[in-house]
């Protein structure tokens, strides 16, 4: 059975994979903290957004979860998947489809989460049906 933490994280996922995209009030403070640098919601909002608007059919899926409901704290290896349209997506430039894993940390505060530590991992070319 799911945490309840847990079940608040993968609704936050599920928020970031809907289309069109619904923002992010509902799961993350006014101001959020990303790598130890405060920034208004709509500011982290944009980051997400920039990166789906070079590529609408970006996707998250974790593939590694770790809650601690005690500390109010999230752990995760997530991946995304897109194919951007213009050639460049994360300031490089890639040809077809991509996939990156990610390390994500998240501190939660009132059930809502208050800072994200991002490990960003290396953009890798999908061969095939990879």
């Amino acid at each position: 059975m799911a945490s309840s933490l847990e079940k608040t994280y993968l609704g936050y996922v599920a928020a970031l994979n809907q289309r069109p995209f619904p923002g992010l009030e509902q799961h993350v403070h006014q101001t959020v903290k990303l790598n130890g640098n405060a920034m208004p919601l709509p500011e982290y909002e944009k980051l997400l957004t920039d990166d789906m608007a070079l590529a609408p059919d970006l996707t998250w899926q974790l593939s590694m979860l770790l809650v601690d409901e005690e500390k109010q704290r999230v752990g995760c290896r997530i991946e995304f998947r897109c194919t951007p349209t213009k050639g460049v997506f994360m300031d490089r430039k890639v040809d077809g489809t991509v996939k990156c894993m990610e390390h994500m940390f998240y501190q939660y505060s009132n059930g809502k989460i208050e800072h994200v530590w991002w490990m960003p991992g290396d953009l890798v070319p999908v061969e095939g049906e990879e």
